[in-house]
């Protein structure tokens, strides 16, 4: 028998413990030496846009979700989902209060700024409050049926031989607000059609005859317009153009690139008036030559992490400076000019800061009165 018997191996518990202490380690350093995969490796990042299908937000977007994904860290699929509907509010209301804040889920939206300025009762969100990826300013232009109305040029408007009918998208839609906005500026009596939830299907009613007068960006006259220019029944009008750096307006280059003289909307008022525009109706058109400064919002609603914040922040910036992503804009006759996160923010804070006296009489315009 052996009770009682008591057997020791200290050099042997001692060299367990060693082994022990040096599995760690290796654990450790193997941990350290291969990283965590990157957050967006294997998963799907969704723009949504606040517009309908076919107009050149839209287009805009589907270029960006071609590029971007080989700027993010782990190349996610990107995918672009329409949710129009209440000038652009729909849309931005969804990424705003009802998306997971996961940075799986970015707003792409046409005008967001003035729809703020505005004020509409639908509005669920404050774009300051959003993490601004970047934004983007593209040039509009105004064109008009002259078969319908008479009307080649600005000299015309005051004496159009059919009814100026306007379309727009949406009640309070930057495009329709624009539109109002530099007609009451200029003092032409036009019936306001609106509803078509998109540039595309507003596009095909200016095609049949329901609407003879409407805005578009450079991809879609570039694409469109200018062969119904060419044909002989459809005539350019003018620009808004841009606000410069003491506020002024200011002409964008590209349309002179494309072969057209169009006046700003202010020159278009000297055309008619002989005379410098000024006063709230002068202040209300300058503010949405303002919008168009910041055509397009690209952002993060309010509780997504710094971490995908930066990240895609810095996806943004690498894509806008990539000659194959520039290449495309440019064959898709886009002349968009992109603006970085805090950029991009800063415009939108100036948009919503406009005069009271402006801001009165845009929320005026901006219903079916």
């Amino acid at each position: 028998m052996n009770r009682g018997l008591s057997v020791s191996f200290p050099g042997i518990c001692r060299w367990s413990i060693s082994v022990l202490l040096f599995g760690q380690i290796l654990f450790v350093n193997s941990q350290s030496a291969y990283p965590q995969q990157p957050y967006f490796q294997g998963k799907t990042l969704r723009i949504v846009v606040s517009s309908a299908a076919g107009g050149g937000s839209d287009t805009t977007a589907r270029i960006i979700a071609r590029h971007l994904p080989r700027f993010i860290p782990g190349n996610p699929a990107v995918i672009v989902e329409n949710m129009p509907g209440g000038g652009d509010i729909v849309g931005i209301n969804h990424v705003y209060n009802v998306a997971k804040p996961d940075g799986l889920t970015v707003l792409f939206s046409t005008g967001a700024p003035i729809t703020q300025l505005l004020n509409p009762p639908e509005m669920k969100f404050d774009i300051l409050k959003m993490h601004f990826i970047g934004g983007s300013s593209e040039s509009v232009a105004a064109f008009i049926r002259n078969d319908k109305t008479g009307v080649k040029s600005v000299g015309d408007l005051t004496k159009a031989t059919g009814a100026i009918v306007l379309g727009g998208t949406q009640v309070g839609s930057i495009k329709d607000i624009s539109l109002r906005v530099a007609m009451n500026l200029l003092d032409v009596k036009t019936k306001y059609v609106t509803g078509y939830g998109g540039s595309g299907p507003a596009r095909l009613a200016f095609e049949r005859g329901e609407i003879n007068f409407t805005q578009e960006s450079t991809a879609t006259i570039t694409a469109t317009v200018m062969r119904w220019d060419k044909e002989g029944w459809t005539s350019m009008l003018y620009q808004v153009g841009f606000l410069g750096a003491k506020g002024n307006v200011i002409k964008d280059p590209v349309w002179s690139k494309m072969g057209l003289d169009l006046p700003t909307v202010g020159e278009a008022y000297k055309m008619l008036y002989g005379k410098e525009p000024s006063g709230p109706a002068w202040e209300a058109a300058k503010a949405l030559v303002g919008g168009y400064s910041l055509t397009r919002v690209i952002a993060f609603s309010p509780g997504v992490s710094a971490d995908r914040v930066t990240e895609l922040r810095t996806a943004f910036k690498s894509m806008s400076l990539d000659t194959s992503f520039q290449e495309e804009l440019e064959k898709r006759g886009s002349a968009a000019r992109f603006l970085l996160g805090d950029e991009a923010q800063e415009v939108a804070a100036t948009i919503i800061n406009s005069p009271k006296e402006a801001v009165d009489l845009l929320r005026k315009l901006a219903t079916l009165n």
